[in-house]
């Protein structure tokens, strides 16, 4: 749109980065930065074209999940497939443009109009796929590839697959002539098993699949043939791994795609189930509240993640904050081999994972208090050949009797669940060394302003925190949604899994805060604020509004400015800080 300024910036890119294609790179995320993710998009094709780095693939995911599209890009949807399989970037990064592409197919578009217009009521796979039938749905890659790496964060996408799946259960009822469709079969039940079973079902569909799963543990048990889809459909409504005799099933000669649900669903728990001895418990969990979130996390532990983005550019610590904060002051550091990091409630280890992907010379501690979260997290950092990480059981309040010292602290979306976020937070920085660096994420009291509105509404209506309950408080709240002021809750990202939606609305214990509470407890600690991890977008806004605030670290600004803005800090207060030396 500035055909001057953007060539003057290539030139930049080429006196900075000789190299064609970096400098492409560089001009394309400059440009997304800038707010025109469609030129990068441009320019990031050309890049891929010529040669396929991991930096132009990364910032195609960077800029791909900014765009809405109103038609099909055939090289966007070769890359899209690829970006989610390979994957380029964090899945769930990619899940909104992907199912925006999925929805411009005609035919799938057709089948989400019909299942969504059916309400509860189960449609026959010839009512669900019309005259087309299923063939053109089965043979959508990009569905296929959604499906199988992450949650599927869409209610008419959702409705669909729902429908799918009972038609699934009827298909391996009748036991003719589907095999066609196996891939996509396969894809569903993975879906299933990543968002822990979330879809809903009928009284007589999951009377109707137990009958199959008992009579698939019977011809187990004898030895007898098993078709395939009775095993994909059963793997769709129950984990095969709470399957009596379910390990004889790795015994038989399957299709491949019917391989990868039984990785899924048989070897990876067996292997988490066999890691939990390993994890040492380094401290006592015997505060009340960090008990009741440790039951939480034994039952649904959070996120059940895929795959995560490739190693980006390792850097050490200091570098990566100045990329990051390019107008904070840093105090001096002493330079070390090592940077000592403590995660402190790690989940499932995507946090960890991305920490020692990026920081160069990283030794991670990463604690718990639930050791399912934690099995889950070892196998995955194992997957990925991460030898930095040590995992722990542990309460975050009693770390000090470790005796170790950290340069490093990240506890994002941890401590306002304890029973005093301050008294956590002051733990943290008892065991954090001078000039230490800490990350944080608060919940914000404005931005979760449309959560409590829901949470009391589910208090009201005596939902449970069962998995049963979970999916069926879902269903109500969908069909509340056109009447009811949920502002945008129920298109996070968050209410599309079990364990997700858990965490987002039927957490046992949650603390929400202000920029002006966070601000005395910086100033009564002496902690120096660097600045907030935020999308581009809200921090040109914010230096717009407040132009001689380069650093953005004024929190009265940043209240003035969330309180215009007041779902600016949605995906929590991600910022980070240093202590005085």
């Amino acid at each position: 749109n500035r055909p001057n300024e953007a060539e003057t910036c290539y030139h930049r890119a080429l006196l900075i980065k000789p190299d064609f294609v970096d400098a492409l790179n560089s001009l394309a995320s400059l440009l997304n930065q800038q707010g025109n993710a469609t030129a990068a998009l441009d320019l990031i094709k050309q890049s891929l074209q010529i040669n396929e780095t991991t930096a132009a693939k990364r910032i195609f995911v960077a800029c791909v999940k900014h765009l809405v599209f109103t038609q099909v890009d055939s090289d966007v949807l070769a890359a899209m497939i690829r970006a989610l399989t390979e994957p380029w970037g964090r899945p769930s990064d990619l899940a909104r443009t992907t199912i925006n592409l999925i929805k411009l197919n005609p035919d799938i578009a057709a089948c989400m109009t019909r299942a969504t217009e059916a309400g509860p009521r189960r449609l026959s796979a010839q009512e669900l796929y019309a005259a087309n039938g299923l063939r053109p749905v089965a043979a959508n890659l990009l569905l296929c590839a959604l499906l199988e790496s992450t949650p599927v964060c869409d209610i008419a996408l959702e409705r669909f697959l729902t429908q799918a799946r009972d038609c699934l259960l009827a298909a391996a009822i009748e036991g003719e002539g589907h095999d066609a469709f196996l891939n996509f079969y396969c894809a569903l039940a993975r879906q299933c098993f990543i968002n822990e079973y979330v879809f809903a079902y009928s009284d007589d569909e999951i009377q109707t699949a137990s009958h199959l799963r008992d009579s698939l543990t019977t011809a187990l048990a004898a030895n007898a043939p098993i078709p395939d889809l009775w095993l994909v459909a059963v793997a769709s409504y129950f984990p095969l791994h709470s399957l009596t005799h379910a390990t004889q099933l790795l015994d038989r000669s399957w299709p491949d795609a019917v391989m990868h649900i039984l990785q899924q669903q048989l070897r990876e728990p067996h292997e988490e189930q066999q890691l939990r001895a390993t994890i040492p418990k380094a401290t006592r969990v015997d505060n009340n509240v960090s008990l009741q979130v440790q039951t939480q996390y034994e039952e649904h532990p959070y996120p059940r993640w895929v795959k995560t983005a490739p190693s980006a550019d390792v850097k050490p610590i200091d570098a990566y904050l100045r990329q990051k904060f390019p107008f904070a002051t840093f105090e001096h550091r002493a330079s070390h081999d090592l940077t000592e990091i403590l995660v402190a409630g790690c989940g499932t280890g995507l946090h960890p994972v991305a920490t020692a992907q990026r920081i160069q010379g990283a030794r991670i501690l990463a604690v718990d208090l639930s050791l399912t979260s934690l099995s889950y997290a070892k196998r995955k950092a194992l997957e990925m050949q991460l030898s930095a990480i040590e995992f722990a059981q542990a309460d975050l309040l009693h770390l000090d009797s470790l005796g170790r010292h950290f340069d490093v602290i990240e506890s994002s979306g941890v401590l306002h669940h304890l029973a005093d976020p301050w008294a956590g937070w002051r733990a943290l920085l008892s065991i954090l060394r001078p000039g230490g660096l800490m990350k944080l994420g608060f919940y914000s009291e404005l931005a979760r302003r449309h959560v409590v509105r829901i949470r009391d509404l589910i208090a009201e209506l005596g939902c449970g925190s069962t998995s049963d309950a979970i999916r069926l408080c879902r269903q109500q709240l969908m069909t509340l949604s056109h009447n009811a002021d949920f502002g945008t809750t129920l298109q996070s990202p968050d209410f599309f899994s079990t364990s997700a939606c858990r965490d987002l609305l039927f957490h046992v214990h949650e603390h929400r805060m202000t920029l002006n509470q966070i601000r005395a407890f910086l100033d009564e600690n002496k902690l120096h604020l660097l600045g907030f991890e935020i999308e581009s977008g809200i921090l040109r806004a914010y230096q717009q509004k407040f132009p001689d605030d380069r650093a953005a670290t004024n929190l009265e600004q940043w209240q003035s400015f969330e309180n215009d803005n007041p779902d600016t800090f949605g995906n929590m207060y991600q910022f980070w800080i240093q202590k005085s030396c």
